[in-house]
């Protein structure tokens, strides 16, 4: 039992001492070989133990699609939450008594505007036993912690997502 503690403490004093040998500011590792340093390189060019106002800037579209002016994105997966086609300035920051989102769609207006309306699922309380309510559940009045609004950016690392059904049409 003792030998075990001894070469747990050994093994956790050689990662210690790796990780302090990983140079300052986060960008360079000591290699084990002679050359010296290898520059690794990354979104973030500062130290993690940096203020975050060294991440890179994203710039976004200088013009938001307006509601109603855009096609939607499809979903990723089924049952994915929808993203927002629209921009969502001056809507956000969502609060108690206060949700832009439910002036355009909830169900009965979202008729007459001729808008996605709100899914009978979020009316359904699941803190309450699956009760159906007439008022939109809590649980999903903060509709942005699901739903993201779609934008076209110059993403700092590509993603390279596919559905599994484009998986399926490759044959992969």
């Amino acid at each position: 039992m003792k030998k075990i503690g001894v070469i747990a403490l050994g093994i956790a004093t050689l990662l210690f001492a790796g990780c302090q040998q990983a140079g300052g500011n986060g960008s360079e590792v000591k290699t084990q070989k002679s050359e010296g340093y290898v520059k690794i390189t990354g979104i973030r060019k500062a130290s993690l133990t940096s203020d975050s106002q060294n991440l890179p800037t994203i710039p976004e579209n200088n013009t938001p699609p307006m509601p109603g002016k855009t096609k939607p994105i499809p979903a990723a997966f089924t049952d994915a939450p929808p993203m927002i086609p629209h921009s969502i300035k001056g809507m956000v920051p969502i609060k108690v008594g206060h949700n832009e989102c439910l002036a355009c769609h909830m169900p009965n207006v979202a008729k007459q505007l001729h808008v996605t309306p709100i899914p009978p699922s979020h009316f359904v309380d699941n803190f309450e036993g699956g009760k159906k309510r007439h008022k939109l559940a809590g649980s999903r009045y903060f509709c942005t912690t699901c739903h993201a609004p779609q934008a076209k950016l110059n993403p700092v690392v590509e993603n390279k997502f596919e559905t599994l059904n484009a998986q399926r049409k490759k044959g992969k």
